[in-house]
């Protein structure tokens, strides 16, 4: 069956909006984002914009979602290793730094942000966080994996995921920052990330 064109057109302008949204946020920030901006960016009346979505806080969960979307889809794609969870986690966060690396600006605005409301969808460092974030359950759930098989040294699994994760971010966030880093230095600084961070986490005879 053929696609509806109305649909067709709909979805058009829908992208079109969070294209345009897309390319404020990279350039100024959550903070400069605005209805009128998009409007005056894609040559459309405020009323086309409030047709597709609520207000900006909408569009702005909608970009983050998609974004968060594309980063599980990375993770999800790495193949649970039963008895080697170390080779695991090092494969999933290169998919991580490699799939965000793609989209810099947009994580860069997001995960430098201090609005409440963002801070509270992307925040770690909470106690019971690795009980809620998909990245984090998972994170969380091969640590524990490792402690059990004695690959990990007996360690609180939570506060291990949240530094984890905080030092992945760490390195993402200056790769980000210091822009047009060549391939082969990431995966250099990548792979010798992982060698510091398993020196602390993997359990020794």
């Amino acid at each position: 069956m053929s696609e509806n064109p109305q649909d067709l057109n709909q979805e058009h302008i829908k992208n079109k909006i969070l294209n345009a949204a897309r390319d404020i946020i990279s350039k100024e920030g959550v903070q400069g984002l605005s209805i009128r901006k998009i409007t005056k960016t894609i040559g459309y009346s405020p009323g086309i914009v409030y047709h597709y979505f609520t207000d900006k806080n909408e569009i702005v969960e909608t970009i983050m979602s998609e974004g968060f979307g594309k980063i599980m889809a990375s993770i999800k794609s790495v193949q649970k290793n039963e008895k080697e969870p170390e080779k695991e986690i090092k494969e999933v966060f290169s998919n991580f730094i490699k799939t965000t690396l793609k989209y810099p600006e947009e994580y860069k605005a997001f995960v430098l942000n201090d609005d409440p409301a963002i801070t509270k969808r992307i925040s770690v460092l909470d106690k019971g966080t690795t009980e809620k974030r998909p990245t984090l359950i998972a994170l969380r759930e091969n640590i524990q994996r490792g402690i059990d098989l004695g690959r990990y040294a007996p360690r609180d699994p939570e506060l291990t995921a949240q530094i984890v994760w905080t030092s992945i971010s760490g390195l993402l966030i200056r790769l980000i920052l210091e822009k047009n880093i060549p391939e082969e230095q990431v995966n250099r600084l990548i792979e010798h990330q992982f060698e510091m961070l398993f020196n602390g986490l993997l359990a020794y005879n």
